[in-house]
This record gives C-alpha cells, sequence and structure tokens, in this order.
C-alpha cells in the first residue's frame, strides 16, 4: 500500500510537472530565432565581439563576429544578430557609440524613415566615430586661423590713417579668412548638433 501511494504522490507531482512545461511553452515566441545584419566601418573604436547592439536606445541584439576586410581599402566587418521581431529600416544609419563617457563601446542603429526593411543578411549603411585626435585638431585649427585674424586686425589698426588707403587688399583677405573661420566653425557645431553620440565616443 505504501509503494502504491508513492507512486500516485509522483504521478501528480509529474503532472504538474508537464502542465507547468506546457504552459512555458505555450508562452515562448518560437519565431524569435535571431537574424543577421552586417556593417562596416574604418575605425571601429572599441568594440568587440558579443556587445550589445541598440536601435533608437534599446538594446536589440548583439555583436556576433569582427573581421578586418582588406580589399580594397582596410576596413572593420561587423555582423551582428538581431532579435527576429526586430525591423531595421533600410536608410537606418549604424554608428559606434558608448554607454556614458566610460562605458564600453556598441553598435547604435539610427532608426530612419524608409518605408521598406532590411532582408537578413543585408548591410546596414555606417557613419565612422569622430576620433578624439581629430576633434582636437579640427578645433586647433579653427583657434589658430582666428590667432592669425586677431593679429592680422591689431597690425593693421595701428594705423588707422593707412588701413584704408594701403591696405584694401590686406582687409579683403582678413574678410575671407573671418567668413572661412565662421563657416568652419559652423559646419563643426552643426555636425556635433546633429550627430550628438559622436561626442559620447571615447577615441584613441
Amino acid at each position: 500500500m505504501r509503494f502504491s501511494n508513492e507512486i500516485k504522490a509522483g504521478s501528480v507531482i509529474l503532472a504538474a510537472i508537464l502542465v507547468t512545461l506546457f504552459f512555458i511553452l505555450k508562452t515562448i515566441h518560437f519565431e524569435s530565432h535571431p537574424y543577421e545584419l552586417k556593417t562596416s566601418f574604418k575605425y571601429a573604436g572599441g568594440l568587440k565581439a558579443d556587445a550589445p547592439v541598440k536601435l533608437s536606445g534599446i538594446a536589440v541584439g548583439r555583436i556576433k563576429t569582427i573581421k578586418f576586410i582588406y580589399e580594397p581599402e582596410t576596413i572593420v566587418e561587423c555582423v551582428f544578430l538581431l532579435d527576429n521581431g526586430t525591423k531595421v529600416r533600410t536608410d537606418a544609419i549604424a554608428y559606434v557609440e558608448s554607454s556614458g563617457f566610460m562605458g564600453d563601446a556598441n553598435i547604435g542603429l539610427a532608426a530612419g524613415v524608409s518605408p521598406d526593411f532590411l532582408a537578413p543578411g543585408a548591410s546596414v549603411t555606417s557613419e565612422d566615430p569622430i576620433q578624439m585626435r581629430d576633434l582636437m585638431k579640427k578645433a586647433d585649427k579653427i583657434a589658430t586661423d582666428l590667432d592669425d585674424t586677431l593679429l592680422e586686425v591689431k597690425s593693421l589698426v595701428s594705423n588707422v590713417n593707412d588701413v584704408v588707403v594701403n591696405n584694401t587688399e590686406n582687409l579683403d583677405a582678413i574678410i575671407l579668412n573671418i567668413e572661412a573661420s565662421t563657416q568652419n566653425f559652423k559646419e563643426f557645431t552643426e555636425d556635433v548638433k546633429q550627430h550628438p553620440w559622436k561626442l559620447l565616443f571615447k577615441g584613441d
């Protein structure tokens, strides 16, 4: 009798387990198998395999592989896996970002507006991150141009009477320099405004 009761108890437990598994399996989305997309960068800035991929700031996948392509030029190709329910538009932009100023690098995807979506295996257009040294070079050039312009202005205004008569060509050159410097600074600030994530990336 004792053995029979144990069998009954075991059967009840087994049935409960099977029912639980049934409901768990019912809630799993089997269609959520990931699919591959790829992109490439001239400068990958510390990206590593298994790093997150984010669409509009939401994690939707992970980097599968990273490798060099040497022809026709050296680039870094990144293949990444996305959740099957995630759709990426054909005009989406892939870029390198980091989670804060000291965070690990990951791939971000700007959503785009195209009505069409990329098929598995397709390539996403990329935008290389601004390296910190390039940013500093651009800022240094703007500062140098402004310094040179100020020196020219000081040199000319030291003799106001001769400025208009004898330095017409110099004044024209100064005006052109000021306009060029202003345009460079405008383009620089506009680029940062349109792509703020570039400032979050810490380059070498």
